[in-house]
């Protein structure tokens, strides 16, 4: 063979008849001289094993190879190698030559199972194919046509009988079946689909009769646009859905198959469906049953679950997920164990076999792994289900959190334990100033007019009645505090002042015990907002602590010191210490160290309680260290540092000098007598003051009821009355009010007599009448200056 052939070489029979062929009468010319393009597509085509043409020129002249040539016959080959197209097919020209002359032009085409009736062997058969026409171009232009066809006549013939025999296997099913071809409108939008076949299970799935030829909203004109849309996506996608949808304008649920249909207006669309309505109602009545009891199950703060007769885990609610922080279903079986504390694992297994044993309920306390890692106290309780003849079917059980509640319980044991011993601590401070009273009680009755020991023994009464009402205060601070009812005045304080104040109420303790003070007060001001009186407490509490709990000669340091956002004063001593276990609980109400048969300190375990509450309430906080018995403590307050600088007059200065205010001295006897009534249903108070009084100058009335005092307020001129509020029948708020109205009474001064002496009792009494409030006991000096003013 030519070497300038090459390109012919092999392709079976067909590259045997191209290099045989005599090509030198041919309009091509011999193959040397033939277009490049041309030698390439040959070589192509005959190294193919599927059926491939080529036309090529203008005459459309014909190559092809050895897997075409069978589709021939004999009427075409060999003689159609080298042939014009036109020539060869004629017969069927009228069908692709129009598809030619397009490819000539620069499109190209695409047939699936299309018919082209040819002449073969002798007879014009039907013959479908499948093929696609492409420009073969180069750079002198479109060339020729190549075609890749395949003829699929036997797989339509196939493929039509097994369409009647679906038909017919259609007709026998129970399920519905319908073609239907979409309905599009002028921008190509489905609106619609119409019924092209339906088989007879149709109208006993969907109830709808005569439904070919017809359109769907035709049948049921509320249909919803979504069905449409769903059957028009499978007939421009071409892929097959399976799915479940209702249809609420037909009243029914469906379970449908559809896929599309090979068809030439594009548009077909198979439905094979079942009418699913009872199946669906019926699940969906079971799925409301279940969600219900799931939503119950889950909205209940216990952990749910059931087991099988033999203990393992078969469901868990949400419960679960919340406290273990696990999913329901890694539970089942024995997951459950992960969540149990292994050392009493054998408790649980015990009790849980004796329940077993006897089927009876199971009920145990035991510890849980928490989703945060703690191990929280739970109780687990199981119940079982029983069948007709007594057989456990399963077990129903509980386990809930309460963790909280065990804690709280020690909790309110020891807060309890702290109560007695606060109570016991209160009876002994009480019993204290008490026996010195009951004492100078009996002083005074043995006396007889003997000045000294009168003196001695009013003297002792005042000490321990002031200590009395120490505690008396202290206590009610608390309560007020830890009611929200305490009131601070919030100016600008600087804490020099403050600690200044604070030394000279605590300085005397200190230098009675012997200890050494020292000072160390940084430079500049430390201003806070607050209250300048209460701060005061504050620090001489914690001065007056480190005095007390610091043997004789001990050393007690104090330092003031600022950072740009904070104020830290610290006190510490090198005192008696606090032990590890009673640090954490230093500031809670009512505690102290352990308590000793001299209780040599006194109080009531308030004092500590009370500083962190009042600096909580500047917005600071308090802390305590110490290493232990016997290395003393070191308590430090931080307060927010407040940057504005002090006005001249104001703030600080102001409450710094309400603080510093020396204790009012006895006022003077007033020179000028009053007619006094005091009225208190406690008649020894009410005539021991009235006593008092009248040694004072006063001439003194005591009535022990309400009326008794408006009975003698409408026969006598009184000055001053001394009101209890707490009077039986009419409380003291309606007697002034009563005593305002009588003209001997309306414009004599009214004094409150009240053991309340809160700012909102103070106003009360304001508001129904009254001059002044005094708190029981009262301070003898305040009343004789009231009296005298």
């Amino acid at each position: 063979m030519n070497s300038q052939h090459s390109f012919l070489a092999g392709g079976g029979e067909m590259g045997a008849l191209m290099r045989e062929h005599d090509w030198r009468r041919h309009p091509l010319g011999t193959p040397d001289t033939w277009p490049s393009t041309l030698k390439t597509l040959l070589r192509l085509l005959l190294s193919s094993n599927h059926p491939m043409f080529i036309w090529w020129g203008e005459d459309l002249i014909q190559f092809y190879n050895d897997a075409y040539r069978q589709t021939l016959g004999p009427e075409r080959h060999p003689r159609a190698l080298g042939q014009p197209g036109r020539e060869c097919w004629a017969e069927a020209w009228h069908l692709i030559g129009p598809d030619i002359e397009r490819v000539m032009a620069g499109g190209s085409t695409w047939h699936e199972d299309r018919l082209v009736p040819l002449t073969r062997n002798g007879v014009r058969d039907n013959i479908w194919w499948t093929y696609g026409y492409s420009p073969i171009e180069d750079e002198a232009g479109i060339r020729g046509v190549l075609v890749i066809c395949k003829e699929v006549t036997e797989e339509h013939l196939l493929r039509e009988r097994l369409e009647q025999t679906n038909h017919a296997l259609i007709e026998t099913m129970d399920e519905g079946f319908c073609l239907i071809d979409m309905v599009r409108d002028e921008n190509r939008h489905a609106v619609d689909y119409e019924f092209v076949e339906v088989n007879r299970a149709f109208s006993q799935q969907t109830g709808l009769r005569d439904c070919v030829g017809r359109r769907a909203r035709e049948l049921v004109p509320q249909l919803e646009q979504r069905w449409i849309d769903i059957y028009d996506e499978i007939a421009v996608t071409g892929e097959a859905r399976r799915f479940v949808e209702g249809s609420a304008a037909m009243g029914r649920w469906f379970s449908v198959y559809a896929r599309r249909i090979a068809h030439p207006n594009g548009r077909r669309v198979a439905l094979l469906f079942a009418d699913i309505t009872e199946r669906m109602l019926t699940e969906q009545a079971l799925r409301d049953s279940e969600a219900k009891f799931r939503t119950i199950a889950d909205a209940m703060p216990q952990m749910i679950w059931s087991a099988t007769p033999d203990g393992r885990f078969d469901y868990a609610n949400e419960g679960w997920r919340g406290f273990a922080g696990v999913a329901p279903d890694t539970l089942h079986g024995a997951g459950w164990k992960a969540l149990a504390d292994p050392a009493e694992l054998p408790a649980l297994h015990k009790a849980w076999f004796a329940s077993q044993d006897g089927g009876a309920p199971f009920e145990i306390e035991h510890h849980a792994r928490h989703h945060s890692g703690e191990w929280r106290w739970v109780l687990t309780r199981a119940l079982p289900v029983r069948d007709e003849e007594g057989r456990i079917l399963r077990w129903m059980g509980t386990m809930t959190d309460i963790h909280e509640q065990k804690t709280i319980s020690e909790e309110l044991r020891l807060a309890n334990s702290r109560k007695d011993e606060f109570l016991a601590m209160l009876a002994h401070e009480l019993r204290n100033p008490l026996a010195p009273i009951s004492t100078a009680a009996q002083i005074l009755k043995l006396s007889g007019n003997d000045p000294k020991r009168l003196a001695h023994a009013s003297d002792v009464i005042g000490r321990q009645v002031r200590h009395m009402v120490e505690l008396v205060d202290d206590l009610l601070d608390v309560s007020r505090v830890n009611r929200g009812l305490a009131e601070l005045e919030r100016v600008e304080v600087d804490m020099r002042t403050v600690l200044h104040g604070a030394l000279e109420q605590a300085r005397p303790l200190i230098e009675r015990q012997r200890h050494t003070l020292a000072e160390e007060v940084g430079p500049g001001r430390a201003l806070v907002i607050g209250d300048s009186k209460r701060l005061v407490q504050v620090l001489a509490n914690l001065l007056t602590n480190a005095a007390k709990y610091t043997p004789e000669g001990g050393r007690i340091a104090v330092s003031l010191t600022t950072t740009q956002d904070e104020v830290r004063l610290a006190v510490s001593d090198n005192g008696i210490g606090i032990e590890a276990a009673l640090l954490p609980h230093v500031f809670d109400l009512f505690t102290q160290a352990k308590r000793t048969p001299d209780r040599s300190h006194g109080g009531l375990g308030l004092g500590l309680a009370l500083v962190r509450s009042m600096i909580v309430l500047h917005g600071g906080r308090v802390e305590a260290d110490s290493a232990g018995l016997g290395q003393g403590s070191r308590f430090t307050v931080i307060l927010p540092r407040h940057a504005a600088p002090a006005q001249a007059g104001t703030g600080a200065a102001a409450g710094a000098h309400e603080a510093l205010q020396p204790l009012p001295q006895p006022i003077q006897q007033s020179l000028q007598p009053r007619r006094v009534l005091i009225v208190d249903d406690n008649r020894d108070a009410a005539e021991s003051l009235g006593v008092v009084l009248g040694a004072a100058g006063h001439s003194v009335t005591v009535e022990d009821t309400p009326a008794a005092a408006l009975r003698r307020a409408a026969s006598e001129a009184i000055d001053v009355y001394l009101l209890d509020i707490g009077l039986p029948g009419m409380d003291g708020h309606r007697l002034v009010e009563h005593l305002r109205a009588m003209p001997n009474a309306a414009n004599a001064r009214m004094i409150a007599l009240s053991g309340y002496g809160q700012a909102q009792d103070i106003a009360a009494s304001r508001r129904a009448g009254f001059d002044a409030h005094l708190v029981k006991p009262v301070e003898l000096p305040r009343l004789l200056a009231l009296l005298a003013a």
